[in-house]
């Protein structure tokens, strides 16, 4: 038996098209072939759940399923939690790399996930090599008020502390989630969180659509947050293992004190949360990339790094943020308390009377080809940032804004090249020479921005890159918001790294970008099939 499953293995190894990673060497067979689970409101769970006409009902059952390379198809229908206080769609099963889970809506299809008194719409505890995809995933709050938040929300009750998708720890196991991708999906109204990851690593957020989150939870939450990563396999200052790239996020605030100052706090666009580490959690070593996105109308600030280390926020566009009245105006676009932190290329429109950026407790933190409009003064100014009106085609505070920048904007064509993002928030390519700063290139032969920006499509990739040049430096002292958790339990985030920065306007190297899914070099797979073609030589003389 043993000769003969060496055999096998010999063979297929030889022979065979599939990657080497689907092959199991030990037990002499291949991995099944991936499959594909369907669900919809009407089926059955006890169905086979493989093909469209006998589909499983719940979400549940097809998680509970499914493989490494298998894939969750959803049909049209509205999904909501089996009993108040769980989640509609806890994933704890895991891929494997090249082979992730997927969960995606059935082709032509627009399912709802409507957590009602969930703790959450998607729960990633604990699992890796997840892909959510082209959901929808709408919370409660047309059911709830104001009033009714002020009076009842409370820790341990989900009602008003529903968050829309949250990757996470499991608590029981200890283990991390990671290489989790969200990616394109329309998240909101969700009383808590938009998108977390907490205590998560190499994760992707891209191409989102969040709005109207946190509202009404005491965990003081906001639209994406990435909350005090641990290292998966290492990392380095120099590779980016996070990235926020191309999400449209409005509307988020928090109105609720958080329970544990009973103070207003957060409900931030995007916030990169505690990377420096604290008493409960390590330093995280890995890179964070924050580009492409479009923040704007925001309770808390647009974009901000908060006790963070190794974040770059390049290329964004920011405005009227800072909205909330029941706490101090955030800046648009800025890090507090931070180190080694690029803020680069960015458009940020504030508020009369709003901050501008922050220079609060920063160690070589760079401000740099930014363009400032409104609010006040900059704290920071770097050689090349300008304070003048970008000029936006149809800038507002609605869903379908238009931050696509006009002819004659002072943004188009000064910025610096920043290797790592070559396309914009429309996929679209950025000059070869200055590019434009903001999410959006500018599309010279219309005379406007390029068509798109919804932030429903996907960003590409971080590229590897060279660094751009450094403005000044911050560092000084100041009170700056603290951040909240999401519920039922949470943290704060830390990081980094080596800036290959010079002030005089020089390039060195820039964090390179880490693959989610090592690819296997040609060299190692030879090496392979020579070492599968000696074990067959092996296996015949045996036998001879």
């Amino acid at each position: 038996m043993k000769r003969t499953r060496s055999f096998a293995v010999t063979a297929a190894l030889l022979t065979s098209s599939v990657p080497l990673g689907l092959l199991t060497v030990g037990a002499g067979t291949a991995q099944a072939a991936a499959r594909t689970y369907f669900v919809s409101p009407g089926g059955n769970d006890g169905n086979p759940g493989t093909s469209a006409r006998s589909p499983f009902r719940t979400l549940q059952k097809a998680a509970d399923s499914a493989a490494p390379g298998d894939t969750v198809s959803i049909m049209n229908g509205t999904y909501s939690e089996r009993s108040a206080g769980s989640n509609v769609l806890t994933v704890k099963r895991s891929g494997r790399p090249g082979a992730p889970i997927t969960f995606t809506a059935h082709p032509g299809h627009r399912p709802v996930i409507h957590p009602v008194k969930a703790w959450n719409g998607i729960s990633v505890l604990g699992a890796s090599h997840i892909v959510i995809k082209g959901l929808e995933i709408k919370g409660n709050n047309s059911a709830l008020n104001l009033v009714g938040a002020e009076r009842a929300a409370k820790k341990g009750d989900p009602t008003y502390n529903t968050n829309c998708v949250s990757i996470e720890r499991n608590r029981s196991t200890g283990d991390l989630s990671h290489h989790v991708e969200v990616v394109g999906n329309k998240v909101h109204d969700c009383a808590g969180g938009g998108i977390s990851a907490i205590d998560a690593d190499h994760v992707t957020i891209s191409g989102n659509h969040v709005y109207s989150t946190s509202w009404y939870t005491v965990y003081a939450t906001s639209g994406i947050s990435v909350l005090t990563p641990r290292d998966v396999g290492g990392g380095d200052a120099k590779t980016y293992k996070i990235r926020i790239t191309g999400n449209r996020v409005h509307d988020n605030e928090t109105k609720i004190k958080w329970e544990r100052c009973r103070c207003y706090s957060d409900g931030n666009g995007i916030i990169i949360d505690t990377l420096k580490g604290d008493g409960d959690h390590p330093a995280y070593r890995g890179r964070v990339l924050v580009s492409d996105n479009i923040s704007y109308d925001n309770g808390g600030s647009g974009i901000h790094s908060f006790k963070s280390q190794h974040v770059d926020i390049v290329h964004n566009t920011a405005y009227l943020n800072g909205r909330s009245t029941r706490m101090k105006s955030y800046a648009n676009i800025f890090a507090h308390d931070s180190t080694d932190v690029r803020l680069l290329n960015n458009v940020a429109y504030g508020r009369p009377g709003q901050a501008t950026n922050s220079r609060s407790r920063n160690v070589d933190v760079t401000y740099d080809y930014n363009v400032y409009f409104g609010g006040k003064a900059p704290e920071v100014k770097g050689a090349h940032d300008v304070v003048a009106d970008p000029k936006f085609a149809n800038a507002g505070t609605g869903a379908n804004a238009d931050f696509r920048l006009e002819k004659g904007s002072p943004a188009i064509g000064t910025g610096t090249p920043f290797a790592a993002v070559t396309r914009d928030i429309t996929g679209a390519g950025r000059s070869g020479g200055a590019p434009d700063r903001g999410a959006y290139a500018f599309a010279p032969d219309t005379g406007e921005g390029a068509q798109g920006g919804s932030g429903d499509a996907t960003a590409s990739p971080a590229q590897e890159g060279t660094a751009p040049t450094t403005g000044e430096q911050s560092g000084a002292p100041d009170s700056a918001p603290t951040t909240g958790t999401e519920p039922p339990a949470g943290t704060e985030n830390g990081t980094g790294s080596d800036s290959g920065l010079s002030a005089d306007g020089g390039s060195g190297p820039l964090a390179e970008t880490g693959g989610s899914d090592p690819v296997l070099p040609l060299g190692i797979g030879a090496v392979v099939l020579a070492l599968g073609a000696g074990l067959l030589l092996l296996v015949r003389r045996k036998r001879s």
